[in-house]
């Protein structure tokens, strides 16, 4: 089972570079809307035709789906594709291993799930950690849109976006474990009508849709819905069943080391000290909350 989550994030590390990429061909917004309703629908035709499920959810969870849709899809998906025109895949991948202390904060908020003084001290690391590779100076292209104090506009972006992905998954944990509603149903859903509202967003802001090679773009299109909409997201869902939220999240730092392989082999991209710093500092944190997790019980959920 580690494996899998292993191979997770590893994966997780690549739909970086795949969104990177596909930004050189067409718009964020029209990007989300486009995998998002194509992989949405190829999972409603499978569990239709395979499972004979119906694919609508159930009246009582229709508030549950509704925050899933808006949180992940939309905030989530949407701003990162935003972020990521001006970010490089590392960065960007950096900032996603604050997935965990968001988590941890939104818990104690919405769950009254306790913060231990060793959560607090791995709260305090991790969000220090982030200091070096924010601090550092970045591309001109992430400065057109100005910046508040040392962070640009487009990291406080993606930042919001973590967090708001932090919440989807706690949202996502009460559908499929609390409610026991089939993750695959979950993931459809949201892909369905989250890709749809991100399209109306696409027309509204008059985007130009495809500005690149058709052909390249539908072939990482292809790619990006294979490993984030279909492998990524499913086997995140399944794996919720098992491991508590905060563990996934702590291992999510697989995910910046292959983000920096990816990117420096097909992006060229030049990663400096301040990366490192960052994630090493950061993982102290994160190992902070995994060793609160073992002594309290809660690195399983079964």
């Amino acid at each position: 089972m580690l494996f899998l989550v292993i191979l997770l994030y590893a994966l997780f590390g690549f739909t970086f570079t795949l969104g990177k990429i596909v930004l050189f061909y067409a718009s964020p917004f029209f990007v989300v809307a486009t995998r998002m309703m194509i992989g949405g629908l190829a999972l409603m035709a499978y569990l239709t035709f395979f499972h004979k499920i119906k694919c609508w959810p159930h009246k009582n969870d229709f508030w549950l789906f509704a925050q899933f849709i808006f949180f992940n899809i939309c905030a989530f998906y949407g701003s990162r594709s935003w972020a990521l025109q001006y970010l490089t895949t590392s960065k960007a991948a950096l900032l996603m291993n604050l997935s965990p202390f968001f988590t941890a904060l939104l818990a104690y908020i919405f769950l009254k799930e306790k913060i231990s003084l060793l959560k607090a001290l791995g709260l305090f690391i991790g969000f220090s950690g982030m200091l070096p590779i924010l601090i550092a100076q970045s591309s001109p292209e992430e400065n057109i849109w100005g910046s508040i104090a040392f962070l640009s506009t487009p990291e406080l972006v993606l930042i919001c976006a973590v967090g708001c992905l932090s919440y989807s998954m706690i949202v996502m944990q009460k559908l499929v474990k609390h409610r026991n509603v089939n993750p695959i149903l979950v993931n459809s859903i949201s892909m369905v009508y989250g890709g749809a509202a991100m399209g109306l967003t696409s027309i509204a802001r008059a985007e130009k849709m495809i500005f690149g090679d058709p052909v390249l773009f539908w072939s990482v299109i292809g790619m990006q819905i294979i490993v984030s909409n279909i492998l990524c997201s499913n086997l995140q869902a399944f794996l919720l069943r098992t491991y508590s939220t905060t563990f996934l999240a702590f291992a999510s730092f697989i995910s910046p080391l292959c983000a920096l392989g990816y990117g420096a082999l097909l992006l060229n991209e030049v990663i400096t000290w301040h990366f490192f710093a960052s994630f090493f500092i950061v993982i102290i944190g994160l190992t902070i909350f995994y060793v609160d997790d073992i002594r309290q019980g809660k690195l399983t959920q079964a």
